[in-house]
């Protein structure tokens, strides 16, 4: 049966390579990505050769008022059955700074607002319109563990704040160094994490989420819904990852944050 995956950060990398293996392992799949303009009509057309269909939303992921329009237009796609029912949503959209300076069109730090409102935003305002069983899929990133067995120490551990402090720039020490970028990038990896354990528990039967640390290749297993995919299996993410408490804090600021 024909379906939709509304797929963001499909441009390049393991994304792209993503993109690519929905639409061979599962041809019913409509695969929709939500991309800039330019780079997004390229990518539509490009997936969509051997017969794959592929169509394309605008939107700039760093401004919420343009993700907010996105979802807004898939939502009225959907209702008009321009688009087959509402299966899945990839988040992989993700963006690091060589600072933890660099402020939206919003207000807010780039970072959290790409790796983590952006999708967060999404999500909400499909949320009614997913057809069940559907998947959310959440990429975050083992730079969590800020380890050398993990990412060969290059990239600190996250340095865990209120969201409201985590949303603005300057949140981290030495603030305009490549360090704290890094910092910012593993931080919002693991509220990410936190999220995706809300969803779990807040979305409707039927509607899963997980989060996926994708390494070096591609795909989910079958893993119950707020499960952390370590590759290709259902794994024990760190142990800071599992905080109510700041879980429930997150939801809360990021409702705040992405309110209309």
């Amino acid at each position: 049966m024909k379906h939709t995956v509304v797929m963001t950060g499909a441009s390049r990398g393991i994304g792209r390579v993503a993109a690519e293996h929905i639409l061979r392992r599962s041809p019913n799949t409509h695969v929709l990505v939500v991309a800039r303009q330019s780079a997004g009509t390229r990518l539509a057309a490009e997936l969509a050769t051997g017969g794959h269909t592929v169509s394309h939303v605008p939107a700039d992921l760093g401004s919420l008022g343009s993700v907010r329009r996105a979802a807004t237009e898939i939502r009225d796609r959907l209702d008009r059955g321009d688009l087959p029912p509402l299966r899945g949503f990839v988040g992989n959209a993700g963006i690091q700074y060589t600072n933890a300076l660099t402020e939206g069109p919003d207000g807010l730090e780039a970072t959290f607002t790409v790796n983590v409102l952006a999708n967060h935003l999404v999500v909400r305002l499909l949320q009614d319109r997913f057809a069940a069983p559907a998947r959310i899929v959440i990429t975050v990133s083992d730079t969590r563990f800020g380890d050398f067995k993990h990412n060969m120490g290059m990239v600190p551990g996250p340095a865990w704040k209120s969201p409201d402090a985590l949303s603005h720039t300057g949140a981290f020490p030495e603030p305009g160094t490549t360090a704290a970028g890094r910092t910012a990038y593993s931080t919002s990896k693991l509220a990410a994490i936190y999220l995706v354990h809300e969803y779990a528990s807040r979305l409707p039967a039927g509607i899963d989420a997980v989060a996926y640390n994708p390494g070096f290749v591609l795909g989910t297993s079958r893993a119950p819904t707020g499960s952390y995919v370590d590759r290709g299996r259902a794994a024990r993410s760190s142990e800071e990852s599992y905080d109510e408490r700041r879980e429930g804090e997150l939801w809360e600021a990021t409702e705040r944050f992405t309110a209309a």
